[in-house]
């Protein structure tokens, strides 16, 4: 959530609604609303709270008119067919919420490199995933699945994982490839909120924005892609990435993520690489998952932060 000139950016909603109505209830009671609702792709864990949220809106616990505008990738916007089977996704979320939006009149809107940024009252919200190629083969794919990393390491020390760090095995799915991207950037301040994006086009949007003189890319802040994945990180993107700060956004519930091993290789791999970096966890029970004790921490040089809100991490 993006909170800026009495105006709200909402970035997908996890797959339970509790914690995100929590907040949406202190919009509505400032009278406020979501100008923009973005939903990067359509897997349970992005989708499932927003429509809780639209259902929610149709039973009358938020306004009618609550949500503005809507981007989201579905495949009867893409194909502007409104006929498409229900079949066309492995996933039944993405049809729902397509039906959901054609019901409450909002106008879907695809978002790829190239649509037109968001700004008001300076902020800018740039798209800079994904590819118009890339979504079409994805809007005619037959039972595309989304995959995770289902291999748990927190229980293993962070020295006896260091050994095997490697990118023998990176996601390049076409779902999470075709995942929103988008640079926020706002006070001064640059944030990359990347969705489920895979490492390889992740580097190729990085690889376009980065300093010639330094050779990488300067950020305030980073929404670890996938959750903090390992197979969502590679050394050749990190490379890029001139970042001290980043956000792990997941309630550690689902696919053993984040990865200890993700950790590892934003230690070992980034343009910055020796200075201290910060995690900044939007759940208290996923920082507990990790088990890091505080060797590791001074050894690696990683400081983890909690919430700091009963929603999540406030920056």
């Amino acid at each position: 959530m993006i909170h800026h000139a009495r105006k709200n950016i909402l970035i997908d909603g996890g797959n339970e609604p509790t914690v995100l109505f929590r907040q949406l209830a202190e919009l509505k009671d400032a009278e406020q609303f979501i100008d923009y609702l973005i939903v990067t792709h359509h897997d349970d864990d992005h989708i499932a709270g927003i429509i809780a949220l639209f259902d929610a809106i149709g039973e009358g616990v938020f306004p009618k008119d609550f949500i503005k505008k809507v981007y989201f990738n579905g495949p009867r916007i893409i194909t502007s067919d409104k006929q498409v089977s229900d079949q066309s996704l492995s996933y039944k979320q993405a049809n729902t919420l397509e039906k959901l939006l054609i019901k409450s009149g909002i106008l879907g809107e695809t978002a790829i490199v190239g649509t037109t940024a968001i700004e008001f009252d300076g902020l800018k919200l740039s798209f800079l995933s994904p590819t118009d190629s890339d979504l079409k083969i994805y809007s005619e794919a037959k039972g595309a699945y989304l995959t995770g990393d289902f291999k748990c390491d927190w229980d293993v020390s962070m020295s006896s994982l260091d050994r095997f760090i490697d990118d023998s095995s990176l996601d390049d799915s076409l779902p999470n490839r075709t995942s929103i991207v988008s640079l926020l950037e706002v006070d001064g301040k640059k944030i990359l909120l990347p969705g489920d994006c895979t490492p390889g086009r992740l580097y190729d949007i990085l690889e376009k924005l980065v300093d010639p003189q330094t050779g990488s890319f300067s950020l305030d802040y980073l929404k670890l892609p996938h959750h903090c994945s390992y197979r969502s990180l590679s050394e050749k993107l990190l490379r890029l990435v001139d970042c001290r700060k980043f956000i792990v956004s997941t309630n550690s519930k689902k696919h053993f993520l984040p990865n200890k091993r993700g950790i590892l290789k934003l230690c070992k791999f980034l343009a910055n690489k020796g200075s201290e970096i910060e995690l900044l966890f939007n759940y208290e029970d996923a920082l507990n998952a990790l088990k890091i004790n505080n060797p590791e921490r001074k050894k690696y040089k990683i400081s983890l932060t909690p919430n700091n809100k009963s929603y999540g991490i406030d920056i």
